[in-house]
């Protein structure tokens, strides 16, 4: 086996290894999938609307517009990752209407967080996580600001917060085809009832790299 066919094989089993470490950090809840890290399709529109219409929480976290480096920034990250995990957390839809909602996403940014770390144990040094919502409200919604804007000082929670998968525009509805999640339900049949799509998911990304 030459040199170049020994490192894919060792890529292979550390993907497949960081994939059973996501699902047992999931608990059940989720569903991983290993991409090509250029699948991944972000667009400057998507990321223009966290200012345009305003999100509530724009500007009040260092991990939201206007303070990260977006579209072009995440395109970067990409270059030194050629694989990703992509996340999902299937929920009803009324979760993501109630205070469940922060629960969820909460636990999305604590399981993206913990596969991130579990990627750079294993020497994927340059590996980045990403999750839906802003970290202000999950993790700080009771704090009057997010102290790295006010005071330039410490993250309250730099085990677990990430930066906002909307800020960069990532394209979750795309992703979902890339991934195989999506399915239209003009497509849903009796053969296929059984695989019709739940209400609603929420996402997350890890870039390993």
């Amino acid at each position: 086996m030459d040199d170049h066919a020994s490192q894919v094989d060792k890529t292979k089993l550390s993907l497949d290894e960081l994939v059973q470490i996501a699902l047992q950090i999931g608990a059940g809840i989720i569903d991983v999938v290993v991409i090509p890290t250029s699948d991944i399709l972000v667009e400057e529109d998507l990321a223009n609307m966290c200012r345009e219409p305003r999100c509530a929480f724009y500007g009040l976290s260092a991990n939201c517009p206007p303070y990260v480096s977006g579209p072009s920034g995440f395109r970067k990250m990409m270059e030194s990752c050629t694989y990703t995990l992509a996340i999902k957390i299937d929920v009803p839809t009324g979760w993501l209407m109630s205070d469940e909602r922060l629960v969820i996403m909460r636990l999305l940014h604590e399981i993206v967080a913990d596969i991130e770390r579990s990627a750079v144990e294993r020497g994927y040094s340059n590996s980045k996580a990403f999750a839906a919502g802003s970290c202000k409200e999950i993790f700080c919604n009771k704090q009057l600001s997010c102290r790295m804007l006010t005071n330039n000082g410490p993250c309250r929670n730099p085990q677990y917060a990430r930066p906002s998968i909307e800020a960069y525009g990532v394209n979750v509805h795309e992703l979902t085809k890339t991934t195989g999640w999506f399915i239209n339900p003009r497509d849903s049949n009796e053969a296929n009832i059984d695989k019709a799509p739940i209400a609603a998911a929420i996402y997350g990304l890890v870039l390993i790299g």
